[in-house]
């Protein structure tokens, strides 16, 4: 019988081979799928009639056809290009909102309105040049809004993601450790588990696809698997993560964690959540972050210019600053100065001026909101300032007004420490524009004794570092005529009623000539005089106070000195479109914009060379693996055409032994 086992041997494996085969080409598109091939070898030959003689062939199994190290390392660029291709996609999405490229991008709303502002610089008084500066002041808001609210959505798009995509690995583990089950039950058994493989490891490369894996290949052929230093899946046990949120200075970072343990890991990479990641703990912050700098330092140094200067519509009555959610002055943003003061001018119903001082100690345990607004209702003629709701309201008495002017007062301080003249003092007018750079404090000392025009005479000028003008009141001065003091400072000294004005030596008069009246910042702080409002790139507007008003645009601040015909202030606010910003590391606002820009158009070139690269290894690993593991329908042909021979020829040899018995037996 031993030549029958022979032709059923070689049937057996035929069949077998040719079984394989078919279920080769069926999968030839099978995402995942691998080569699979019969092993068979010769059976013990046997000793017959003095001679040994093979029985055949033996099937050993189906070996399937892969090289691990290949896969592993394919798995790993499926990870890598997931993470890049996910960053890309919002970074071009980023890009999109910039458009740098077109006529209406965040550089030409800058421009357009520091442009308009010039323009009403020249024309203060021109209503048609008024408008074009809130239009114009609305359109960069607006466009800030617009990029700011890109990456929030962005930000919360983001967040939404990375909560489905944790739920997702946690679904692939729990598959997984399933098929892990089913393999090592499939091998301890005897039985090839080949398809459960393909469908385990097509299921890792999936989860490699969502996050970075380490994968461990045990000799039980079940397979462990870690996300970072956290374990995810170990034989069929399955260790769920957990996504949350890590406290980070202002921000949040992305963290994952074992379900239930609370210890967050932040440093992911790796598949599409490492992206995420990515996005969220950096590249989204960091434009966010920047964008909410370039929208602040917008809003404060073009506020802290307009706090100080007065409009067509002159001094003020009242003025409301915005709601506050912090009433400690140390809790403020952006941070006050400490130890600087305030300077208000109020004028009385007289016509007289007075120019008073406010200290802001802004420590920790320092000023209030309240205590602010208790400084100011201690002045004379704003005794109704007060705190409402949170908004600091400056309130003048009837009959008087007030403002934060910059620059010098028209005449001296009323008769005390910081004026010392007696007698019949001489008329003394203080005039001009003052364009030192720091706030300075002039005393104006008598040398000699005199009086307006006659003697001699004169006053000796010193502006804390010395002496930096000597001006000659007496023989040769003709009163009134004005005289050039130092940095735009003039002065005159005329008659007084019937008197030429007493000059005695060493009296004196002290005035103060402000470069800035609130060097603290609070009054930008608070929202007093402001143009603009809003502390993020999603919240800054024009305030109502200047856009939604029949008389809004007389309120623009061109003006900044006591003498309230100027355009100082204007031109001020305008030059700040060129000037450096501290804030911004001493760049332009426009500077530091495109710098934001550039850097989003650089990540992408940057991801876009390490998404060619990554996808180029891939490329070349997959054509590897192919060459190990893929199926070739021609090749496949081919072993189906042999084996199909093969199985003709031993059903042929199984019918020939046949006749030969019936020959044998026929002669019997």
């Amino acid at each position: 019988m031993s030549s029958y086992d022979i032709g059923l041997s070689g049937l057996d494996a035929a069949q077998k081979a040719l079984d394989v085969i078919g279920n080769n080409i069926a999968n030839a598109a099978t995402e995942g799928y691998h080569r699979q091939r019969v092993e068979l070898s010769p059976s013990d030959d046997v000793y017959m009639n003095g001679v040994y003689i093979g029985q055949g062939v033996e099937f050993e199994g189906v070996t399937r056809l892969v090289d691990e190290f290949l896969d592993g390392q394919i798995v790993n660029q499926e990870s890598t290009m997931a993470q890049i291709s996910r960053e890309l996609e919002s970074l071009r999405t980023m890009e999109g909102a910039f458009g740098e490229l077109s006529t209406d991008g965040l550089s030409t709303a800058l421009d357009n309105f520091f442009n308009a502002m010039h323009e009403l610089a020249a024309n203060p008084r021109d209503k048609n040049y008024q408008y074009p500066v809130i239009s114009t002041a609305q359109s960069l808001a607006n466009q800030l809004r617009s990029l700011g609210t890109t990456v929030s959505e962005l930000e919360t798009q983001v967040y939404e993601e990375a909560q489905s995509t944790v739920d997702s690995i946690n679904n692939l583990a729990v598959q997984i450790a399933e098929l892990n089950g089913n393999i090592y039950t499939m091998l301890v058994g005897g039985k090839d588990a080949n398809n459960m493989c393909d469908q385990r490891d097509q299921l890792i490369t999936e989860l490699a696809r969502l996050t970075g894996i380490t994968t461990v290949r045990m000799e039980n052929g079940v397979v462990n698997i870690s996300v970072g230093e956290t374990s995810l899946v170990t034989g069929t046990n399955v260790f769920e993560l957990e996504f949350g949120l890590v406290p980070n200075g202002s921000n949040n970072d992305f963290g994952i964690s074992p379900a239930g343990a609370g210890v967050y890991n932040t440093e992911l990479s790796g598949g599409k959540l490492g992206g995420l990641f990515s996005l969220n703990n950096e590249i989204l912050r960091d434009v966010g972050t920047n964008l909410d700098n370039l929208a602040k330092t917008i809003v404060f140094e073009v506020n802290k210019l307009h706090v100080q200067g007065v409009g067509a519509s002159g001094s003020f009555e009242t003025l409301t600053g915005w709601t506050m959610s912090d009433e400690d002055l140390s809790d403020f943003e952006p941070p006050l100065v400490d130890g600087e003061t305030i300077y208000v001018r109020v004028t009385y119903p007289d016509g007289s001026v007075v120019r008073e001082e406010i200290s802001v100690d802004a420590s920790v345990g320092g000023d209030t909101l309240t205590s602010m607004a208790a400084k100011f209702a201690a002045i004379t003629g704003l005794s109704g300032s007060q705190v409402n709701s949170g908004q600091l309201q400056i309130v003048a008495d009837a009959g008087y007004t007030f403002d934060f002017l910059r620059g010098v007062t028209a005449e001296p301080p009323a008769a005390g420490a910081d004026n010392t003249m007696t007698g019949n003092v001489p008329d003394i007018d203080i005039s001009g524009l003052y364009t030192g750079d720091t706030n300075k404090t002039y005393t104006f000392t008598v040398v000699g004794n005199g009086t307006v025009g006659s003697g001699t005479v004169s006053i000796s000028v010193n502006d804390g570092s010395g002496v930096v003008a000597t001006i000659n009141v007496g023989d040769g001065y003709v009163p009134g005529t004005v005289v050039n003091v130092h940095d735009g400072i003039k002065i005159s000294f005329d008659v007084s009623g019937s008197s030429a004005g007493d000059l005695n030596n060493g009296e004196l008069f002290r005035i103060d000539a402000l470069a800035d009246s609130d060097a603290s910042g609070f009054l930008a702080a608070v929202g007093i005089n402001c143009f603009f409002a809003g502390t993020s790139a999603t919240a800054m507007s024009v305030t109502d106070y200047v856009s939604n008003s029949v008389n809004g645009a007389d309120r623009i601040a061109v003006a900044g000195s006591v003498g309230m015909d100027d355009n100082t202030n204007a031109l001020a606010m305008a030059n700040l479109g060129a000037s450096s910003m501290s804030d911004l590391g001493g760049i332009t606002l426009k500077k530091y914009y495109r710098d934001i820009a550039t850097d989003v158009g650089e990540q992408i070139s940057l991801g876009q060379v390490r998404q060619d690269a990554a996808t180029g290894v891939w490329r070349s690993l997959t054509k590897q693996r192919d060459d190990v593991s893929g199926v070739d329908i021609n090749d496949e042909a081919a072993r189906m055409l042999q084996f199909e021979r093969m199985f003709q020829a031993m059903a042929k040899y199984i019918n020939t032994i046949t006749n030969s018995l019936d020959t044998v037996m026929q002669l019997i």
